[in-house]
């Protein structure tokens, strides 16, 4: 086989893989990094990067897994180069996510259009506080299982941190946004 079709191959084969998870990423890379051209900059470095190491793959792994974890890394590095903590996250309180996703895969909100400044006007001021105040890692864990839809031993790969750890994270995440939500409640009612 030649170089040009060995190459032709390779790249329907990683689009195959990679197109039905597109929309996953975005909206994981959006959430993660505080502007939006950051997220496209780091999609576009973990798309590149995953290509060039696509020889590597192995097809027992989870390829989504995989993705997720170059473009987490792509955005962590990102947000270190800029010189902050990434600034926004998802709504812990999963009737209130499931209202932000449904309305952002509306004909009327795209989700493309998200950012920051979209969510703060839905959500609480109090709320924003608590999802910055989330640290990259628990930030990362509650966006790959909220967004993503990883499984806890997809997002351990992912990170690589142990499975344990996912939880703990993914546990502490939710707790401190459930209590934003708590105070937020308290703070309206008193």
């Amino acid at each position: 086989m030649a170089r040009g079709d060995k190459e032709k191959l390779k790249a329907e084969r990683f689009l195959g893989l990679l197109k039905p998870i597109e929309r996953e990423l975005e909206v994981y890379g959006r959430r993660l990094t505080f502007h939006s051209e950051d997220a496209l900059d780091a999609i576009q470095n973990a798309v590149l990067r995953a290509y060039r190491a696509f020889d590597r793959y192995h097809e027992d792994a989870s390829f989504r897994a995989w993705m997720f974890r170059i473009l987490t890394n792509e955005i962590f590095a990102l947000n270190r180069k800029r010189g902050r903590i990434a600034k926004f996250e998802v709504a812990v309180d999963m009737e209130n996510w499931q209202a932000i996703v449904e309305r952002a895969h509306s004909e009327e909100y795209p989700y493309t259009a998200a950012s920051m400044e979209d969510f703060s006007k839905i959500l609480d001021e109090d709320l924003i506080k608590a999802l910055e105040a989330l640290n990259e890692v628990e930030k990362s864990v509650l966006l790959m299982k909220a967004v993503g839809g990883l499984r806890y031993r997809e997002i351990a790969e992912s990170l690589e941190i142990p499975l344990g750890s996912v939880m703990g994270y993914l546990f502490r995440a939710r707790q401190k946004m459930r209590n934003a939500l708590l105070r937020s409640q308290r703070r309206l009612e008193g």
